[in-house]
């Protein structure tokens, strides 16, 4: 009889533990820093905030990407650090974006003129906890208000 006990103890848990995994839900950019400027190519680092909408904590092993700013494509992303996200909490990635200048300065007018710009993002992330990882899409497309991310005195 206690062997029935424990196997349905033991699969119990089991159909518990396996419940869906939700993907992180993208919040926006909190602050874009440059990291190098060149007139060619810049390095520009920016924190994009997530909320972890699972009970328990992850690691984010790598994730990579593409941004556009309107219709204009600045440049490829890289998160090549191990992160913790905490369970039901809201998390930064620290990603750095190379950027073509050249793309960057043919849409800074429209950019500066307006208080907000489409930011678009793809790409590929990998996620997990306890040797069980899973590769989930970035995809995001929203307004994102230049003034509150932009610091200028950083620049």
């Amino acid at each position: 009889m206690t062997k029935y006990v424990i196997a349905f103890v033991l699969l119990a848990g089991l159909f518990i533990s396996c419940r869906p995994i939700k993907d992180p839900v993208f919040n926006g950019i909190e602050n874009i820093h440059v990291n190098k400027l060149g007139w060619g190519e810049s390095s520009i680092v920016l924190d994009m905030s997530y909320q972890n909408p699972n009970g328990y904590g992850a690691k984010l092993k790598e994730a990579e990407g593409d941004a556009w700013m309107d219709s204009t494509y600045l440049g490829h992303f890289l998160v090549d650090t191990t992160i913790d996200i905490p369970a039901n909490s809201v998390f930064l990635v620290p990603v750095t974006l190379q950027v073509d200048m050249k793309k960057l300065l043919q849409n800074s007018i429209t950019a500066l003129l307006n208080k907000q710009v489409e930011i678009r993002l793809t790409g590929t992330a990998k996620a997990g906890r306890k040797g069980v990882y899973r590769r989930f899409p970035i995809s995001y497309k929203g307004k994102q208000d230049l003034s509150k991310i932009l610091k200028l005195s950083d620049m």
